[in-house]
This record gives structure tokens, sequence and C-alpha cells, in this order.
């Protein structure tokens, strides 16, 4: 039986993203199996309840996070004896995060390369926290890495073993938000989690102006975020700017939407298209590696143009459903991890 220690950091970001998403669900999906024993941790100053109640069995490490990242500027410290009361046979990482030196074997995932493909999109914090932890120092703690698409796999140039795991989702029953009857009176396009301008927020806006008797709905934008404030972006009326919703309610708007459009200069999965996929919700993409690799027969747009083009065709209900090029679901990405765990550990032992 394989002793897995799984690090929940990324859980004690207060928003919902990809990351917590992806790290929730394989959890919950090793949870479920009779052949992994898993250690749930996470180190921090105070404790953070909201990971206590999504899962009770979890530890907390009370050390501090910030003192961790001044002593691991010039070198990572050694794992201290008490992190673990019995040793794991591996430990690994959800998400990109800087750790101890330990020669317990160590496997991170990489869920996208935007840190150094597309750092101006990214807050002066995030820049500066991935120029202090740059991916080749952290790729030095690791004995393999986790990648969700070949995408992201192929450009990660690296030794290290390596594994193409891809994603899944879970759609919970639709939940009709507040505004539903106002949104309905006319059809609407939608945009999910805009996180940085490399999503092209900008672009629906435009088509906003260009389409007045259509709604454009925003789901889950934070309307702090000042990164946007360089594209000078104009609201049209027209243009709805919901914040966070339920699950329950995102599926109520992909199930109603006459596209979701999914407009990226770069991912390294896009969750929200294989979460509309599921709903049968029609989607416009940006003609980028990712969306080749994972979706055929899909409608594909490069410029302004081409996305105007599409949304006409989506009004007149003559853009389908994309097609996945492969069965994308959280068990099958939890069984593809923890074989590739066994290999990291054969690996180790030759």
């Amino acid at each position: 039986m394989l002793r897995l220690a799984v690090d929940l950091r990324p859980l004690l970001e207060p928003f919902e993203s990809g990351v917590t998403q992806y790290t929730k669900a394989l959890v919950r999906e090793f949870l479920m199996r009779t052949d992994v024993e898993l250690d749930l941790y996470y180190q921090a100053r105070t404790r953070c309840e909201r990971i206590h109640e999504l899962f009770p069995e979890v530890r907390h490490i009370a050390l501090s996070n910030t003192a961790f990242h001044v002593r691991s500027l010039l070198g990572f410290p050694r794992l201290p004896a008490v992190y673990f009361p019995v040793k794991p046979g591996l430990i690994w990482i959800p998400d990109r995060r800087p750790f101890y030196k330990s020669e317990i074997p160590l496997v991170m995932t990489i869920h996208d390369k935007v840190p150094e493909l597309y750092s101006s999109t990214l807050s002066l914090k995030s820049r500066l926290w991935h120029l202090i932890f740059p991916l080749r120092r952290l790729l030095k703690l690791c004995s393999g890495v986790v990648v969700p698409s070949f995408t992201v796999g192929a450009a990660l140039k690296t030794k290290l073993l390596k594994e193409i795991t891809y994603e899944g989702v879970h759609l919970e029953k639709s939940v009709a938000p507040a505004a539903s009857k106002k949104l309905l009176k006319m059809p609407f396009f939608l945009m999910i989690s805009p996180s940085d301008p490399r999503k092209r927020l900008d672009w629906f806006f435009k088509m906003a102006e260009r389409f007045p008797k259509v709604n454009f709905v925003v789901i889950g934008l934070k309307a702090t975020d000042s990164r946007f404030a360089k594209l000078k972006l104009k609201k049209s009326d027209n243009v709805h700017l919901v914040g966070e919703v339920s699950e329950g309610e995102k599926a109520w708007y992909l199930k109603h939407a006459r596209a979701l459009v999914a407009i990226s200069k770069y991912e390294g999965f896009d969750l929200p298209v294989l979460e509309a996929v599921r709903a049968k919700c029609p989607v416009i993409l940006s003609d980028i590696p990712v969306h080749n690799e994972l979706y055929k027969n899909a409608c594909m747009v490069k410029n302004l143009k081409e996305l105007e083009g599409a949304m006409y065709r989506a009004l007149n209900g003559k853009i389908e459903v994309p097609e996945a090029r492969g069965n994308y679901v959280w068990e099958k990405a939890a069984e593809r991890t923890l074989f590739f765990f066994l290999r990291v550990l054969l690996h180790k032992d030759r």
C-alpha cells in the first residue's frame, strides 16, 4: 500500500480556481481507494477552518509559511523531523510551491507555463514570487512532475520523470441565479473566470458593443483586479459582471448560454471548456495548442473578425458542442497520477 502525503497549501487560497478544483477532486478520488493511505496536511501559522471542513482528517502543521519562504531565499532548508508522524512513501504537491529538502520522493503538479510565457499578465506580487522561486529551483526538489496536457509537458524541459494525467469536471445540479429572468430576455454569451488579461476579456467587451441586443455575461471576475486597468475596458449596458457564483449557478449559465467564449492566448488545460462540453453548451475556442490537443469538431477563432463571425453562427444555432478527444474524468486522472507515483518509487529504488 502506498502511503501518500498530500500538501493542501493550495486550499489556503480564499477563492476557487482551477488549482483548487483539481486538488479537491483528486484528493476525493484518492480517499475512495483502498490501495492508498493518505496523510493530508498543510503548513500555516494559523488553522484554516475551511480546509478542515472539506477534509476533517487533515493535519495542521503550525509553522509560518512567511518564515519558511524567507529562509528559502538562498536555499531550501531540510524537512523538519516532526513534519510527518509516520514517514510517507511519497509527497505530492498539487501546485508549484516551495518545499523542504528531503530524501522522501516529491512529485509536483505543473499546471501551465504562464509565469514563464505570459509573466506580464500576472500581478506584481505573482511576478515577484515566481522570480524568487522560479520553476528551475522548484524542480531541483522533485523526483517527478505531473502535467495536465501534452501541451504543458512538451514545453517543460526537464530530465525528471513526467506524466500527462489530464483532468476532469463534476457538474452540480443547475440552480437559477437571482438575475436569471432578466438575463433570459435576450440570448447571452458566457465567459468564465477571466483571471488575467491573456484571457482576452477586452475582445469579449468589444463584441458586446457589436451585438447590443445580446447579453454578455462574465462570472468569476474579481472586481478589484487591477491587471485589467491597462486594457481600458469599456463596459456596455449589455455586459453583466457577476463575480463568484455557486457550482449550481455555473451549471445554469452553461445550460442557457448560446455559447461559452474561451478565447485565451494560452492555457494548460482550460477546465471551463470541459465543463461546457459536459453541460452540452456550444463553445467558441481560441485556436491554441491545448484546445486543438483536447477537442475536435470545434469552432476555433484566431482574431476579432473570426470571433464576430462565430458569434453570428452561434446566435443562429450553428455552433456545435466540441467533441473531447479523450475520456477526461477525475477517476482516470487519479488512476494515472497514482500509477505515476508508483513509477517514481520504482525508479528511485533502481
